[in-house]
């Protein structure tokens, strides 16, 4: 199976395929919330490169929260409109998901749970799973960290800056253990500022 996968919610962007073999393909945008702007240049950049067309593409992946909320729409509607334009299969992958999954790759020989992190201003989304990746709780938004002892988290191994490609990697994963996947439903954990002063109607 062949993978697209997008993820915008953070301050750059990256697109990633996973091919046939599981070797991972990205490009990547650091410049600052230019999503809409670079996104499909970005991925002719990628398909280009490897020779890769939407053709050659079996299913759709994107990363739906938690990080910008201009990110996260951007990421969903185009990953929506591909979907539709393509009809390929189209599944919703979190942040922390993708997190726990590269945390589970760099500790093959634990069993312990692990627990996502991710760090946003001056609070923490975090979410437990086990170690086959099955969550064990909702994401949650946190003000301070407690300390961890019965789980693994990112600060007991040298993870990498997370992009599109672990996201793919992560479907991939669920559909060749049989595992539930996610439909596309935007994850914000927390309101944006300018909405928590809007008047209730």
């Amino acid at each position: 199976m062949s993978i697209l996968a997008i993820n915008t919610v953070g301050a750059g962007s990256s697109i990633a395929v996973i091919d046939y073999d599981g070797n991972c393909f990205v490009e990547r945008n650091s410049a600052n919330n230019s999503h809409a702007e670079s996104f499909f240049q970005i991925l002719n950049t990628l398909f280009d490169k490897h020779n890769y067309s939407y053709d050659k593409i079996d299913h759709l992946a994107v990363i739906v929260g938690p990080g910008s909320f201009t990110g996260i729409r951007v990421g969903i509607s185009t990953a929506q409109g591909i979907n539709l334009a393509t009809n390929k299969p189209l599944y919703g992958v979190s942040a922390l998901e993708a997190q726990a999954y590269a945390i589970s790759l760099l500790c093959t020989n634990s069993k312990k749970n692990i627990k996502a992190i991710i760090e946003d201003d001056q609070k923490f989304y975090t979410q437990l799973f086990d170690f086959n990746l099955l969550p064990l709780s909702n994401p949650a938004v946190v003000s301070e960290l407690q300390p961890e002892t019965h789980c693994i988290t990112y600060m007991d191994c040298s993870l990498p800056k997370l992009d599109a490609s672990h996201a793919g990697l992560l479907v991939r994963y669920r559909l060749k253990n049989k595992q539930k996947l996610n439909g596309v439903e935007a994850l914000y954990l927390n309101e944006p500022q300018y909405m928590k002063s809007l008047p209730i109607a």
